[in-house]
């Protein structure tokens, strides 16, 4: 998740990089904390801004960092200068102009030949463009902190639970299981600002003497993303809960999400309730434990090892908790029942984007088609 590198230790400049504007913000906060105590902060810090859409205002945020660099703090003490939230060292419109490079070339070597005695420089930015002579003199003359998101989806998935559950702690709160932690993540997204947000809600809600997280507390207080609320219409449907598909279904086109993205993501999700059914009915993958504490255990013969190691994103390597919710699905249908979804989904998208019948209508319809029919009693709306 974040990384230091040392190559510039003992260095006077601070790099604090990636794409995780939190964690980026927090890093250079305590760097400038401890490097200016608060009671010299009045006489020894100087912030200059670089959060910048304008090609004038990032020369005017360059030529005031160079300039503060070079001026000697009040009683000749050290100066620590926080060029904050710099966003012209990133591949940009801003950041391509002649005119900011020729200042950030300036700032370059002042990086290269070290600043004066006495003056510290921390730099925070999002995006740093890894490719210019600017990143690359950071990392050999300065100290470099990188905060930036695993690019595998297993890899970020894990690294925001690692994440959230170090904010749990922090205050003090404790899951009642383990589905309260998934549920939870599943509504706040993976951006560590949002997860300290909705975490903090979380405490208040509960109050000093209750700290144990519920997912009924979870349910009542996280406000759920965009991509979450997608989730929960894909969910809905699975389960055949059709009265619920249908309300997500409305509350996503009030948002005005694009009716094509939404059952682009239902064709996808009943594709795979269709290969974990089948995989249950070869006996590759199974469910074991009550319906709380379920777990989804794989156990392919010969042949299902070559079948899914062929596919281009092998379903073993799913998260564990994905399975589980997605196997429940894949039980509330038949086989057959998920391949006639996988036609009628099919039909449905080429009838939006070549008839003349209103997508949001057609989606309407064909939730209906999908998710009523036989629906399991178990599994009504």
């Amino acid at each position: 998740m974040a990384t230091a590198q040392q190559s510039g230790a003992g260095s006077s400049i601070y790099l604090v990089a990636g794409d995780d504007d939190y964690l980026i913000d927090q890093k250079a906060r305590s760097l400038v904390d401890a490097l200016s105590p608060k009671e010299e902060q009045a006489l020894g810090l100087e912030i200059i801004e670089g959060a910048v859409e304008l090609v004038e205002e990032a020369i005017a945020s360059l030529a005031q960092t160079l300039e503060a660099v070079q001026t000697v703090g009040f009683f000749g003490g050290r100066k620590v200068v926080w060029l904050r939230n710099a966003s012209y060292f990133s591949d940009s419109v801003v950041g391509k102009s002649d005119e900011v490079k020729k200042r950030v070339d300036g700032l370059t070597r002042l990086i290269k030949a070290g600043l004066p005695e006495g003056q510290v420089l921390i730099i925070s930015a999002l995006k740093v463009d890894g490719r210019t002579a600017f990143c690359k003199a950071c990392k050999a003359s300065a100290q470099v902190f990188e905060f930036k998101t695993p690019e595998k989806s297993g890899e970020a998935e894990q690294s925001a639970r690692d994440r959230a559950t170090d904010i749990w702690q922090s205050l003090q709160l404790k899951p009642a299981h383990t589905e309260v932690m998934e549920q939870f993540l599943l509504r706040a997204g993976a951006d560590t600002r949002r997860l300290m947000q909705e975490s903090e809600k979380l405490s208040a809600y509960l109050g000093k003497a209750e700290r144990t997280v519920t997912l009924d507390a979870v349910r009542a207080v996280v406000s759920p993303g965009r991509e979450s609320i997608a989730w929960d219409l894909a969910d809905h449907a699975g389960y055949r809960k059709l009265g619920a598909a249908l309300l997500t279904l409305r509350q996503l086109l009030f948002q005005r999400e694009s009716p094509i993205a939404l059952i682009i993501g239902l064709e996808h999700r009943f594709r795979e309730l269709a290969l974990l059914r089948e995989c249950m009915r070869r006996k590759w993958l199974r469910l074991e434990g009550p319906e709380r504490y379920r777990k989804a255990v794989w156990d392919a013969d010969a042949e299902g090892e070559a079948t899914l190691s062929q596919f281009p994103r092998d379903p073993r390597k799913m998260h564990w908790y994905r399975v589980v919710k997605l196997s429940e699905q894949a039980t509330c249908y038949s086989l057959r029942e998920l391949l006639d979804a996988q036609q009628l989904l099919a039909q449905t998208h080429e009838q939006m984007v070549s008839a003349s019948l209103p997508q949001e209508l057609a989606l309407e319809f064909m939730l209906i088609r999908l998710v009523g029919g036989r629906a399991r009693a178990r599994a009504s709306s």
